[in-house]
């Protein structure tokens, strides 16, 4: 019966007839109570798994997640089905926010998406008890384990949630998890009996390739003019997604390049041409892509290796999505290791720098010691450089890591909405509206719409505003611009700068807490994490599928028989007869003696080298024969 409950809610809101492979286990299994972590891939309908089961749940479901981006997605998304949904994030005014959690208390809001940073503030906790929760959501549940031991401490206030809401069943969702991660999950979030569900993590349409060559260019160029349909190319740097982009613009490639330098109007504008399908690429930084689910992305390249394999599997996984055939290439250069590296080096500026950065940004922003904790003020990272004569690199990555300290965010994902306040008296608005009905039906919905601003600064979205009054945006515009001559309001335009958010009230530089050994322990992690990445690039010998799904844990996956590797793998595999030759000759040579492998090739008559390294692999892995540490090839006793 709930799984038929749960096919009609998806059919009505969504318009599908059935789920995808394991939605339906997922969400029987939050329907009956139980804490549940959900394993998908990239692109495997992890929202559903929570939104589905919220929906026939009695009450509100909290959504937890990291992304500021993603959550205004969701709740446009939901928001445009006809599901009450809204978002607290650091943007938001102590009013906003007030009226946001009094619209979830009288019950009229079904989804309610948090940052994590906002669960430990005193006006939601004093909320809390007052919301009816039927659903705590956690999505991208990996960065519990990757940073809430570390440094994002305010994930560690979902723990303290789940104590509190202890009856409130939890559903943790992540596309990238090994194994090491998802016991952590299920320890942080204090999960009982907890039900996994994984799906492979395999994706037989897609391809891996790398290629190592000199000349990226040439390859990039030849490879988006051999596909057709969408195409992303990922670069590590804004500039070079600009340039990149001006190398295919010039080959004839509609193309453009997006990154979070860009303003929030610009960006949104260039994703929506690229998802209409006005533009066949995009290139960008890993800014792009969260939360977009394009289904005709048939070639995603990485122009570098990114800092780590859970980065190059979710971005890689963005292609393919309506399951057919699809290419992910890492287009290798010789000097991309030290770059990485080099790379790695200058994302832990050290900390004496970062204590320094802090100091100077609390006095740039006029934030007096112990006060600012909700603050949030337009930044440009480029101001603050040239007016303090920092690298911009350094103050970029100490900003990330104060972050997640829990000091500050930047967050450059959101437009500053516009704000608007009557400056005039009750008795001069009610004369003004009396003398002028047009403008007064805006007053009236101002008034109707935003308790409190008669008082202070409210948020305002014009086209929602245009929208409930009837009314052309040119002619409300007009309105409200007649209103600011009048001297009967102040408004302020919306703005696309970024927003510097004091996460907490500052503190003096000898109170700030970057613990010696969390900072050493978070950069071994990340070191481990891209060693990983680039032996995944400059290896040759294991399938890239393979090599993937075992970093997340699948062992024993088949060899996708169409990668690089299993490509040259097939080339160098001898005919029957010939192996059998060329076993007997490598069998005879080590019965004789051990041999080290390269001596053994020159030693066998048959073949090309190529084969008798295929030979020798393959009679390894069989256990015919054994290769010690030292490259030496013997016969087991």
């Amino acid at each position: 019966m709930m799984r038929e409950d749960a096919l009609q809610v998806l059919e009505h809101y969504w318009g599908h007839t059935s789920f995808r492979s394991l939605q339906a286990n997922i969400i029987e299994s939050v329907l009956a109570g139980h804490d549940t972590l959900a394993l998908l891939p990239t692109g495997g309908g992890k929202s559903i798994c929570f939104q589905v089961p919220a929906l026939l749940l009695n009450g509100l479901c909290l959504v937890v997640t990291p992304l500021i981006a993603l959550m205004k997605d969701q709740v446009e998304q939901l928001t445009h089905r006809g599901i009450p949904a809204t978002a607290l994030h650091s943007g938001l005014s102590a009013r906003e926010i007030d009226q946001i959690l009094e619209e979830c208390t009288r019950g009229t809001i079904r989804f309610l998406y948090v940052s994590p940073e906002r669960l430990g503030t005193a006006v939601f906790q004093a909320r809390i008890d007052r919301l009816r929760l039927s659903l705590l959501a956690i999505d991208e549940a990996h960065c519990i384990a990757q940073w809430g031991h570390d440094f994002r401490p305010e994930y560690l206030k979902i723990t303290h949630l789940r104590e509190r809401l202890p009856e409130i069943p939890v559903v943790a969702l992540t596309a990238t998890a090994t194994p090491e991660v998802v016991e952590q999950i299920q320890k942080r979030l204090v999960m009982k009996d907890c039900h996994l569900f994984q799906a492979g993590f395999g994706r037989p349409n897609l391809t891996y390739r790398v290629e190592y060559t000199e000349d990226q260019t040439g390859r990039l160029i030849q490879w988006i003019q051999n596909l057709s349909g969408s195409s992303i190319v990922y670069a590590d740097t804004r500039k070079k997604t600009e340039k990149w982009a001006e190398i295919m613009r010039k080959s004839g490639v509609s193309v453009d390049y997006y990154h979070a330098g860009l303003g929030v109007e610009e960006r949104q504008k260039k994703q929506d041409a690229w998802i209409k399908g006005k533009i066949q690429v995009m290139a960008c930084t890993s800014a792009f892509g969260m939360g977009i689910d394009k289904p005709d992305v048939r070639l995603v390249v990485h122009m570098s290796p990114p800092d780590c394999p859970e980065a190059y599997f979710q971005e890689a996984g963005r292609a393919g999505r309506d399951g057919q055939p699809s290419q992910c290439i890492l287009i290798y250069h010789s000097s991309d290791r030290k770059l990485v590296e080099k790379r790695l080096e200058l994302s832990f500026p050290p900390r004496e720098t970062i204590y320094d950065i802090y100091h100077k940004l609390g006095i740039w922003q006029n934030i007096a010691i112990g006060d600012g904790k909700g603050m949030s003020r337009p930044f440009v990272l480029l101001d603050f450089c040239r007016e303090h004569h920092l690298p911009s690199p350094v103050v970029h990555h100490s900003l990330n890591i104060l972050h997640r300290a829990g000091y500050l965010l930047v967050d450059d994902s959101l437009l500053e909405p516009s704000r608007l306040r009557f400056t005039c008296t009750a008795r001069e608005l009610d004369e003004f509206r009396n003398r002028n009905p047009v403008s007064g039906r805006i007053v009236e919905q101002l008034l109707r719409s935003h308790t409190g601003i008669m008082e202070e600064y409210s948020a305002i979205d014009e086209v929602v505003l245009g929208r409930k009054l009837e009314m052309a945006t040119d002619d409300l515009m007009a309105g409200i611009a007649e209103l600011q001559r009048k001297k009967l309001v102040n408004y302020i335009p919306r703005s696309d700068q970024p927003l510097l958010v004091w996460l907490r009230d500052r503190v003096p530089e000898s109170h700030l807490h970057l613990p010696p050994e969390t900072y050493a322990r978070l950069k071994k992690r990340k070191k481990e994490q891209l060693q990983s990445m680039l032996a995944y690039a400059e290896q040759n010998e294991v399938c890239r599928s393979t090599c993937l799904l075992e970093y997340f844990g699948e062992k024993d996956s088949p060899p996708c028989g169409q990668c690089d590797v299993c490509i040259q793998y097939h080339r160098e595999r001898p005919e029957p007869k010939l192996f059998e030759a060329i076993r007997r000759q490598i069998q005879d040579q080590c019965r004789r003696t051990p041999t080290p492998i390269n001596r053994l090739v020159e030693g066998i008559t048959l073949g090309n080298p190529a084969q008798i390294r295929y030979s020798i692999r393959y009679l390894a892995d069989e256990g015919i024969i054994r290769i010690d540490s030292g490259e030496t090839v013997y016969l087991p006793t």
